[in-house]
Parts: C-alpha cells; structure tokens; sequence
C-alpha cells in the first residue's frame, strides 16, 4: 500500500513513465545548496509594488515551501544552461518558486479564495524591525524601474535569461509549466535591456545580505499603550463579571454603594 505524502508514479501509457521523480531528500539538498539563489530568483519575479520589505519576507517563504510533500515527476526544463550539470532537485525547486512568485503577484479576485501565495507570509516573521537590501546605484535603479514596469511573465522571463541564463527555448518551457498562459509574449516584452543582466547579481537584488532598520517606534509605543489599556479593561470586566452575587444587579456585589 502506498502512503499518501508519496505521490502516484505516471502511469505507462502517458509518455512519461521513464521520467525520474524527485523526491524530498534530493529536492532539500538542492534547496540547501542553492537557497540564495532561489531567494534572489523569488524577489525579482515578485511585483516591486509590495515594497522591498514584503518582498523579502515573501520570498524566503516561497523558496522554503518549494518542497514537495513526497515524490515528484521531474521538469523538462534543465537545471542549468547548456555546457553544466543539469540537477533535477534545483529544476524542481526553481519551478515551484517562480510559479508561487507569479502567482503572488496577480491581484486578488473578490469571488475567489486566495492562493497562499498572494497572503502575507506566516512564516519567517520579524518584529520590531524593517529588512531590506542594501541600496545600489542609478543603474541598480533604473533596473529595478525597468522590472516594475513589466508584467509577471515578462519579469520572469528576463530573470531566467539573464540571472539563469536559460535560453529562450527552456524559458518557454518553465514559463508554460509555471502556468503563464503567453509564454510567447512574455519573452517579447522582456526583450531588451540585455545591459542589465549583470546588475541581476548586485547586493541590491540580495535579499539574503539585509539592512536592518527600526520600525515607526511612536506608533509603536501607541500601540503598546493601546493594547495594555484594552488588557486592563478586558481584565477589570471579567473580575467583576465573576463575582458572586448578581454582579451588576442593584443589590449585587458590583453595585454602588448607595
């Protein structure tokens, strides 16, 4: 009997029951291997619009829940561009963090439950504190302009071809498996501006090399006053709900004395 976490090998009729599976074991070592890779790929392809905190939180969540629960078919798509070792486990890894990040940034529908992607991430949290990475220069700027001028798709196909350097015809196949409905003219729009490929590796794109910075501490210490006020008053109304007698009745114990 087959456990439930390991998902159903293809059947031999559908063409790709030679293919190999990954499962978790080999999926965690790539994860491991490559998790600032990974992380770097999920802030670039998330919409700019959250803002570099929320981007970072978001993108460490995606990267860590690129694991599969058991056993998973392997992607067409290789690992790596042509000449290296192609890793089934990253290629996996890779696809989930970019189908999560894309569909992070697609707005929400009223009708529709959300996906977990596009919620706030439960996990990592960070309190008291903003994390963003360090600034760059005009360059890194313009860059980033550029990224937040594009669709989803079009953002992720310039990352894949200039910080994986996969070419055009396997960035169509992981944007097609990822779920992008025009992959076509995803690669149209993000044609051009090849200058910046580079500028994809700089500190400004590294969401695991952080600043770190205090939140709005006045508004914090508001807040703190606030909810201690909500406890003490919480707290003095189930006291004197849970006295005997009528409580607040005209000869109970809560009332005035008169």
């Amino acid at each position: 009997m087959q456990s439930q976490d390991v998902a159903p090998r293809p059947a031999p009729g559908s063409g790709s029951a030679a293919d190999p599976v990954v499962d978790v074991e080999q999926a965690e070592a790539a994860l491991v291997e490559h998790y600032p890779r990974l992380v770097r790929l999920a802030y670039l392809v998330l919409p700019p619009g959250l803002g570099r905190g929320r981007r970072v939180l978001t993108a460490h969540a995606l990267a860590q829940r690129a694991l599969p629960r058991g056993r998973a078919a392997k992607p067409v798509i290789p690992a790596q561009s042509a000449g290296r070792e192609s890793d089934p486990g990253y290629a996996f890894v890779r696809l989930q963090v970019v189908r999560t990040a894309l569909e992070a940034g697609r707005p929400l529908r009223r009708r529709a439950w959300p996906k977990r992607s596009q919620l706030p991430p439960l996990l990592p949290q960070v309190w008291g504190l903003r994390l963003f990475p360090r600034s760059g220069g005009a360059d890194e700027l313009a860059l980033d302009q550029h990224l937040s001028a594009m669709s989803g798709p079009a953002r992720a196909a310039y990352v894949l071809r200039g910080l994986e350097q996969l070419p055009d015809g396997d960035v169509r196949a992981l944007l097609t498996a990822a779920g992008v409905a025009d992959a076509d003219a995803a690669l149209d729009e993000a044609a051009g501006a090849e200058d910046g490929y580079a500028l994809l590796d700089s500190p400004e794109f590294d969401p695991c090399s952080l600043q770190a910075r205090p939140t709005d501490l006045m508004r914090r210490r508001q807040h703190m006053k606030a909810a201690l006020a909500a406890a003490a008053a919480v707290a003095v109304c189930g006291a004197l709900l849970g006295m005997p007698g009528d409580g607040w009745g005209p000869d109970g114990a809560a009332a005035p004395p008169y």
